[in-house]
């Protein structure tokens, strides 16, 4: 045996020594058992990232589960994967007819594997809104229409030299049915347009789909026009005509954007921001936000910095970074004690069996917030203790009459029958020779000292004189005045000292529960149909029973109270847990040469244009604004990143497939909803083509289906339907991953199917051929020539 000398470098061929590594790493790959590790290595994978959400959730990683399957280590056990099977198909598996199934199915698995990894590397997967119509607006002194979209509550102002103008969508109707001819059977979409001109009253302009000709006014509380003015509309130089909403841009599922302008400009300007978490809590301290004691956040600072795309725009001298992240938070209001001034406020429980506490913020000079339910429950601030005496004993209007010479007291009630005004007949007091008549009633009446008083004018006619008397809520107001017909506004009417044969105090209409702060505390009054049902002083954290059932605690009270507005940390147990992102929220901070400012940013679904498409509960629209030391105010709103679609979409209606007897209010009469969509497509709308829940279309190289609705209120079958919800997505490298899908089940049926029987006619024909052979021999033998001499 010769030995084999080495092989010196440089005669063509490569040294042993350099080989090894490169054998090694071949004969390693060629492994089958590193197939089977690999593949369960990737089992245990996507096992984590879809049935053990928490782990790709965990603060280092801050995944989605789409972002579990494109991150490196998936990318890596997949390449590691493919690259063994190839070099286990080609080095194993000799390339023969019989062994065509194996490697029909591994060449299927390589080609689904490269179709997949191209259809997610292009997948783009968003939703976006198309309202069904807007309208146009058109009035003399107007260069160019505007516009509103129908949304029911949405409105407009439009300025002209005449003056302004407002609009507002009053409401729809999906099935409003034509009466006129020769339309009589038809039904249309009908838009209903509350009109208030700069002259004249308002009215209520109806508009039908497709049917401009129909188009009326109605005044609220007469009628049609026609019939009351004898004219159609009201105000002819006004036109007002229904067109389409196009949409041309869907929004990005899990993903994050910045968008900014100047107040007041149409546009955003869109800033996309990328890296930001997506479920972990990131604040740099603990003062940033309400939290509950038993839900206490980690400090996780970040600092994202966010570069604005317009460079030279509004935010060209400004630096705006993300320093704070809260994946499930709300703006709230809390109340500290100690301001500069006096400023009542009460935090009030009520509580009726067996619903839970509703709790409110209760101001005390605030005209709006003051009061609550209705006017059902009230907070006043009583100068001093003595006050307590003087509250209400009943939460009627009424005027207290006091006759002292015949010492005859009774009550006037203040209601719209017995305010009669000049023109109403004197009632005569019973017992005397006066009369009167109750001219008008104005409460919280503004006085240049900034109190407010309440007044009710009375004439009262004597037997000597007739008079105003102006009898005010706060006795030291209350003044007569005399001459030129006891006219209170004709300037040559002289007040008087008071008549002293009558006597008169006014007490406003106020709430049946009265909660009354003083310098020394809280006071709690409840006045029934009997008269007064409850007074007695209360403290902070005490229920208090004002009926069976019904209960009220003050929760807190601060004197000067100024408020601080953070978000509020919702902790895990009162979350649900089908919002999403939808309540998360991002600190903004914007930071030039004069210093740095900060917002916290509510999430939007949709960065809405303006707050015409605001939708109650649906979308919301609240930017933040910040001005700038320059003066330039700038609003900011946080949501998705856009895309733009290649054509524009308008909606022409809806469809509905409803049980027998049609829809009658219910969503479960409903088996199915179909809108009805136009493309924008060379300079024209195509025809309308309809996308259901299970049917989506594909148009331009996206694909649409539907997703949500604007379905009509319960009971209220002709309502809703404004606009619908679209998902809007790309099917790329589909036909590949088929492809190898195909290749995968043509393999497994030559492996599983033809194979065996070739391989089973392949045994047959071999066992005939050998039981041919022998017979063959057998058979030569039998016939073979007897040598005789042999024999002997």
């Amino acid at each position: 045996m010769i030995a084999r000398p080495d092989i010196v470098p440089g005669n063509g061929r490569v040294p042993t020594a350099q080989l090894r590594p490169i054998r090694f790493l071949i004969a390693m790959f060629s492994s089958v058992w590193l197939g089977i590790t690999l593949l369960s290595l990737l089992f245990v994978y996507c096992s984590i990232g879809s049935a053990v959400a928490s782990v790709r959730q965990l603060p280092w990683i801050e995944l989605t589960e789409f972002e579990w399957f494109h991150w490196w280590p998936f990318s890596v056990l997949v390449v590691l994967l493919c690259s063994n099977l190839i070099l286990v198909t080609v080095r194993r598996i000799p390339l023969r007819w019989v062994n065509a199934g194996v490697w029909t199915i591994h060449s299927g698995v390589i080609l689904l594997v490269a179709g997949s990894y191209f259809y997610f590397t292009a997948k783009l997967e968003g939703d976006t809104t198309v309202f069904r119509r807007r309208i146009n607006i058109e009035v003399p002194g107007l260069p160019v229409p505007a516009t509103l979209a129908v949304i029911p509550g949405s409105r407009k102002a439009v300025r002209t030299s005449e003056g302004e103008w407002q609009f507002q969508i009053q409401g729809t109707h999906s099935r409003w049915p034509i009466l006129s001819e020769p339309d009589v059977g038809k039904d249309a979409y009908a838009v209903n347009v509350l009109v208030n001109p700069p002259v004249g009253t308002p009215f209520v302009r109806q508009i039908l789909d497709g049917f401009p000709q129909y188009t009326e006014d109605i005044l609220p509380g007469k009628g049609r026009a026609i019939k009351v003015a004898g004219t159609r509309l009201l105000k002819e130089e006004l036109i007002l005509t229904l067109d389409y909403e196009p949409q041309d841009r869907f929004y990005l599922m899990h993903s994050w954007a910045l968008y900014y302008r100047r107040v007041g400009e149409p546009e955003w300007t869109e800033t996309p921001l990328a890296g930001l978490p997506r479920y972990n809590d990131r604040i740099a301290s603990r003062e940033q936000v309400f939290m509950e004691p038993t839900h206490i956040l980690p400090i996780r600072p970040i600092d994202h910095a966010v570069e604005p795309r317009d460079s030279a725009g509004v935010l060209a001298n400004a630096k705006m970074r993300v320093t704070g992240y809260l994946r499930y938070a709300q703006k709230r209001q809390r109340w500290l004690d100690g301001g500069q001034r006096l400023n009542p406020v009460a935090r009030v429980s009520i509580k009726s069996e067996p619903e839970s506490p509703h709790s409110f913020d209760l101001m005390a000079f605030d005209p709006v917030r003051k009061s609550i339910e209705n006017g059902a429950v009230e907070f006043l601030w009583l100068d001093d203790s003595t006050g307590v005496e003087r509250l209400p004993s009943d939460s009627r209007a009424l005027i207290n009459v006091h006759v002292p010479q015949e010492d005859l007291r009774f009550i006037i009630p203040v209601t719209a029958e017995t305010v009669v005004g000049r023109a109403g007949a004197f009632t005569s007091i019973e017992g005397t020779h006066y009369s009167y008549r109750l001219l008008n009633v104005v409460d919280d009446l503004a006085m240049p000292s900034g109190a407010n008083i309440s007044v009710a004018m009375v004439e009262v006619q004597t037997p000597d004189a007739r008079f105003t008397r102006m009898v005010a809520d706060r006795a030291e107001a209350t003044q007569d005045i005399h001459g030129d017909d006891s006219d209170p506004h004709n300037p040559r009417a002289r007040r008087v000292s008071l008549d002293p044969r009558i006597k008169m105090t006014y007490q406003p209409a106020s709430a049946p529960i009265l909660l009354a702060a003083h310098p020394g505390g809280l006071h709690l009054v409840v006045n029934g149909i009997q008269g007064r049902m409850l007074s007695r002083a209360v403290v902070t954290g005490e229920a208090v029973e004002i009926a069976a059932g019904l209960s009220l605690r003050v929760d807190g009270y601060w004197k000067h109270a100024q408020s601080e507005m953070k978000p509020y940390v919702v902790p895990p147990s009162a979350r649900e847990r089908n919002m999403g992102e939808s309540a998360a929220m991002i600190r903004l901070e914007v930071s030039t040469a004069e210093g740095t400012e900060f917002r916290w940013l509510n999430f939007h679904p949709y960065p809405l244009a303006s707050e015409e498409y605001a939708y109650p509960g649906r979308f919301p629209y609240a930017p933040e604004q910040l001005r700038l030391p320059n003066g330039t105010a700038v609003e900011f709103l946080f949501s998705r990143r856009s895309c733009p679609l290649p054509h524009a979409i308008a909606m022409e209606g809806f469809e509905l497939d409803t049980h027998v007897g049609g829809y009658t209010g219910s969503v479960a009469t409903i088996r199915n909803y179909i809108s009805r969509l136009r493309f924008w497509d060379r300079e024209q709308w195509t025809e309308p083509t309809p996308i259901s829940v299970n049917h989506p279309t594909e148009y331009g190289g996206l694909w649409y289906f539907q997703s949500s609705w604007d379905k009509p209120g319960p009971g209220d079958p002709t309502g809703g339907m404004s606009y619908t919800g679209l998902g809007v997505g790309n099917r790329e490298g589909v036909h590949v991953q088929l492809a190898g899908c195909s290749l995968v089940v043509l393999g497994m049926i030559f492996a599983f199917y033809v194979k065996p029987m070739l391989i089973r006619r392949r045994i047959e024909r071999a066992t005939w051929r050998v039981l041919a052979t022998n017979l063959r021999k057998e058979s030569d033998m039998a016939f073979q020539p007897i040598d005789a001499t042999a024999a002997v």
